[in-house]
């Protein structure tokens, strides 16, 4: 049996192991130009990422999610195609991988929005997800109360009133009769006894018209 030299191993590539041995991200990762004026969202989805771990060389499959709202630029699909398996024979563990991806993408499309989630096929009973994402497309003004408007947490009343709110009226014990009455019942004796009493009210008297009423005319004598 012929044995296989390494040297010429190398020199036989495929021109596809070629294409990834040789790929540049700076010259190779090719965008176009976004010709288009309103914002949409493109969702590309890459199911054969595969990575060397970096302590044991065994290899790392996962699913790449990628999705942006585009600027200036989008990433033409082959390229981002040979940049993703260009990762196949490096070594490198799942968060550098996808935070170099991530920094890659916004570096060259400088999306209006970008996320990015790596999800990676279980490996000695793990199952790692790395997710990265911009801030959101549409991003609400920040509307602040005013302070007459904020409700204070019934908590922090009570800290502040000493648990005032939560005390009952003091009770006053009647040295008489040994009952116990409650401070704000206690009335004074003629309202007690029915002694004081407003005066009634008299009631509108409508004025009787008897008749019309004419000027009378004095006559003088002369």
């Amino acid at each position: 049996m012929q044995e296989i030299n390494e040297n010429d191993l190398g020199q036989e590539l495929k021109y596809g192991e070629k294409i990834l041995k040789e790929f540049d991200v700076e010259r190779d990762l090719e965008i176009w130009e976004n010709k288009q004026s309103r914002d949409y969202k493109i969702k590309i989805t890459l199911p054969e990422f595969c990575c060397l771990c970096p302590r044991s060389g065994y290899p790392d499959f996962a699913t790449i999610y990628l999705e942006y709202v585009p600027n200036k630029f989008v990433v033409e699909l082959k390229a981002i195609k040979l940049y993703i398996n260009s990762f196949m024979n490096r070594n490198i563990s799942h968060e550098d991988s996808i935070n170099e991806i991530y920094s890659v993408l916004e570096r060259k499309l400088e999306p209006k929005w970008m996320k990015i989630v790596g999800d990676f096929n279980p490996r000695g009973n793990v199952h790692t997800v790395i997710e990265i994402s911009s801030d959101e497309i549409i991003k609400k003004p920040e509307i602040k109360e005013p302070a007459s408007t904020l409700i204070t947490p019934s908590y922090e009343k009570r800290e502040r009133s000493g648990d005032r709110s939560d005390r009952k009226p003091a009770a006053r014990t009647n040295s008489r009769s040994g009952s116990r009455t409650k401070e704000f019942d206690k009335k004074p004796s003629r309202e007690r006894s029915g002694s004081a009493k407003k005066p009634a009210r008299e009631g509108f008297k409508k004025p009787e018209f008897l008749g019309e009423k004419r000027a009378r005319v004095v006559k003088k004598d002369k």
